[in-house]
This record gives C-alpha cells, sequence and structure tokens, in this order.
C-alpha cells in the first residue's frame, strides 16, 4: 500500500551498520536497506543464536549468498566434483609426478533409518510398490532436534551411498560396489553405458547429500 516503517541508524549507535548502509548508498545511491526477520525455515521463530543463524542460512541453499555474524562473512562452500572425482592437473615436485587423488565423501555423524510402503487393494505383495525412506542425523549442522528432523532420500540408491560414505570409499570405490562382477564374466557395451550413467546418477545424489550438510570431503 505503499506505507512503510522506518527505522533509522545512528554512527554512534552501530558503527558497523551504519558504515554498511553509508556504502550501499554510495554505490546504488539508494540510503537504505531492506531489513527482515531471518528464518528461512517453515515455522522456525526468528533465529536467536550463531547455531540457529547458520542452520538457518545453510536452509535457504543459495538463495541467501553470505551470512555476517560480528567481523565474519560466511558463504556457503560449493561442493569440489573435481577433487571428489580426483581431477586435477598433475605437477612435479622433485623427480616425482604428483596426482591429485580423489577425496573420500564422509558423513557428518551416525545416522538412522526408516523406510515404508504401502499396498492398496489393486496390488499384490508380488507387485512392485513404491517405497519411501528417510533419514535423521542428529549431527549434521542443519538438523533441527525440536522438529524431530526427517529427510526424505530421492530412492534406495541415495539411502545406500550415504551409508558407504564413511570417509574410507571414493565415488570410483561406490560405483565398484554396484558394477562389479565376478572373474569369469565379461562386460558388455551395455554395461558400459549402464555404468556412465550410473557415474552421474551417484555423483549427483552426493552432492545432494553435500548440500543438505549429510556428507563432506
Amino acid at each position: 500500500d505503499g506505507s512503510s516503517r522506518l527505522q533509522t541508524v545512528t554512527a554512534q549507535q552501530d558503527p558497523f551498520y551504519y558504515a554498511l548502509i553509508s556504502a550501499f548508498h554510495r554505490r546504488t545511491d539508494i540510503p537504505m536497506v531492506l531489513n527482515t526477520s531471518f528464518n528461512t525455515i517453515p515455522g522456525e521463530p526468528i533465529v536467536e543464536s550463531p547455531v540457529d543463524a547458520i542452520r538457518s542460512f545453510l536452509n535457504s541453499l543459495g538463495s541467501i549468498k553470505y551470512l555476517v555474524m560480528g567481523n565474519y562473512i560466511i558463504r556457503r562452500k560449493r561442493p569440489n566434483i573435481g577433487a571428489l572425482l580426483g581431477e586435477g592437473s598433475a605437477y612435479q615436485t622433485g623427480d616425482k609426478i604428483v596426482t591429485q587423488k580423489p577425496l573420500c565423501p564422509k558423513r557428518a555423524g551416525p545416522i538412522e533409518f526408516e523406510a515404508k510402503f504401502s499396498l492398496n487393494k489393486s496390488k499384490t505383495a508380488e507387485e512392485e510398490v513404491d517405497t519411501f525412506t528417510r533419514v535423521r542425523m542428529p549431527e549434521r549442522i542443519m538438523h533441527h532436534e525440536e522438529k524431530n528432523n526427517w529427510f526424505n532420500l530421492v530412492d534406495e540408491l541415495e539411502g545406500e551411498i550415504l551409508s558407504i560414505c564413511d570417509g574410507t570409499n571414493t565415488v570410483n570405490d561406490v560405483m565398484a560396489y554396484f558394477t562389479m562382477k565376478n572373474k569369469e564374466e565379461e562386460y558388455t557395451d551395455e554395461d558400459i553405458a549402464d555404468s556412465r550413467q550410473l557415474v552421474e546418477q551417484i555423483t549427483s545424489r552426493v552432492i545432494r547429500l553435500f548440500e543438505h550438510t549429510f556428507v563432506s570431503w
């Protein structure tokens, strides 16, 4: 309706915030900033502690670019896919050629799994049913204990990947876990094509688990 509720800041009251608004004014010709409540989780009250602020910041999933607390500027760490896959240029030190080894994704802490499925009258137990899996990890930074924070997984593959990410397995190890054959069996062109698709699926799920602070590397 064109109305607003202005709040003024003086250099004496809050030197840091005053300097921020002044810098914004110099860059944009707009002598004010928008002040809104800080809570990105549905049903969550305004943040009251640094832990609340970081959790809410991470739950924004990139829609908030920076979090400023006191003298600290915090930004969200992006998943380094090259480091995860061991991609990067080799370099020489002395008479040795050093290559970057793939990093091993590691869970943030102990995890609880819960799976369920439902059958309606039109299906029998022998037919394929939809299974839903969710997980709970109290030690991850985005966990909200008061909400008994369960997280829905995309599929069973994502759950299996999460269980394998113990800090000792690379993505190649995870890949081998799903595609390894007996020595007597040979790989067909179809197997190779399926493996490439599986690599993409595994990588995308590891990235998703990273973004929701279940794993890191």
